[in-house]
């Protein structure tokens, strides 16, 4: 167990906001204590402690995991909907708030400091100027203000709790994934869907050596800054990193199809000329044909899938499928990600 309790050391009171925060070493220490909790068991190490989980979008899978993870350590929760069981929330600094807002971020998070020793929080874009969104003003505003530390359940940004789990059901695949090759590709959905997946799952990628194709049309590429951090990673890495068009090539001996469908920066706000620009690409969605192109690759999705829209069935369902084993995982690695956080055993 000495590598388990290794891990809780490394990262124990940080927040977790972004992947490209952590280190290679700190992410497979707890991709190992994720899988040592999932094989030999664990006692209520988290008796007395308690996690405030604060949602302003929708969650199933990164709900469950969070909440059930918590509680089967020991742990209570509390579960909020911003919509439904928080005041309007003001987050500009030295506003006068004599409009909608009923309280400031900064003394709802300071608040929930008082009663939970963890909070996470879930807040996706709301069709804005990106510019402006993707400096993450909700999930930052809480970690500057809370004193606890602060999970991302989800941000404009980044996923960093499904790219955590995606690395262990990896592990568990694939073995060393220094040298793997994964490619994440577009697939076409009937909404704009958020970065946060591709953003954090092609960190992980790169941060542990694996070689990355990300496959995606004209007018969709990843935010500028997350390239930046991923020439960087690649860099650092030794890993092959490269942008392509064609999904046919970016598949091609890939040890691992990622599908994910995100949508167009240049035009975030704009909701019918990004639909129409959308609609073009159809047909983008991964096949058995496309599977024929690679390495015998294992299939992976975040879930929720759209079938034969974003893959057909015979992919979702083929043997090769991760789909469910990698939500699964969730629940291991958020178990790992607190028992480390809250530096317990």
């Amino acid at each position: 167990m000495s590598n388990v309790k290794t891990g809780s050391a490394l990262i124990q009171g940080r927040d977790v906001v972004s992947l490209s925060t952590f280190s290679e070493e700190e992410i497979r220490a707890v991709v190992a204590r994720a899988r040592s909790l999932k094989a030999e068991g664990f006692e209520a190490p988290l008796r007395g402690r308690s996690l405030a989980m604060v949602f302003f979008d929708p969650s199933l899978r990164t709900r469950a995991s969070f909440a059930i993870a918590f509680t089967t350590l020991g742990g209570t929760v509390i579960d909020l909907s911003a919509e439904r069981d928080l005041w309007p929330l003001e987050i500009r600094d030295g506003a006068v708030m004599d409009g909608l807002a009923d309280e400031h971020i900064k003394d709802a998070a300071r608040v929930l400091s008082e009663y939970a020793d963890v909070i996470a929080i879930r807040a996706l874009a709301r069709g804005g100027d990106w510019a402006r969104e993707r400096r993450d003003r909700v999930i930052v505003s809480f970690q500057k203000y809370a004193t606890v530390p602060i999970f991302n359940m989800e941000s404009v940004l980044d996923h960093p709790c499904q790219a955590w789990g995606d690395a262990l059901t990896l592990e568990e695949e694939l073995g060393e994934l220094r040298g793997k090759c994964m490619a994440l590709v577009w697939t076409y959905h009937p909404k704009a869907r958020p970065l946060a997946v591709p953003h954090g799952v092609s960190v992980m990628a790169c941060k542990l050596g694996m070689d990355l194709a990300v496959a995606h049309p004209e007018g969709y590429p990843l935010d500028q800054g997350v390239m930046t951090t991923l020439r960087h990673t690649a860099a650092s890495t030794g890993s092959e990193l490269r942008f392509v068009d064609d999904p046919m090539a970016a598949a091609e001996g890939a040890d691992v199809v990622y599908a994910a469908s995100w949508g167009s920066l240049d035009l975030h706000g704009r909701a019918e000329a990004e639909k129409e620009r959308r609609e073009s690409h159809r047909d983008r969605r991964v096949t058995s044909e496309l599977m024929d192109r690679t390495n015998d690759a294992r299939f992976m999705h975040a879930m929720p899938i759209r079938r034969n829209v974003e893959a057909d069935d015979a992919v979702v369902d083929a043997a090769g499928s991760l789909v469910v084993p990698q939500a699964g995982n969730r629940l291991h690695i958020q178990r790992a990600l607190f028992t480390s956080v809250l530096g317990v055993e």
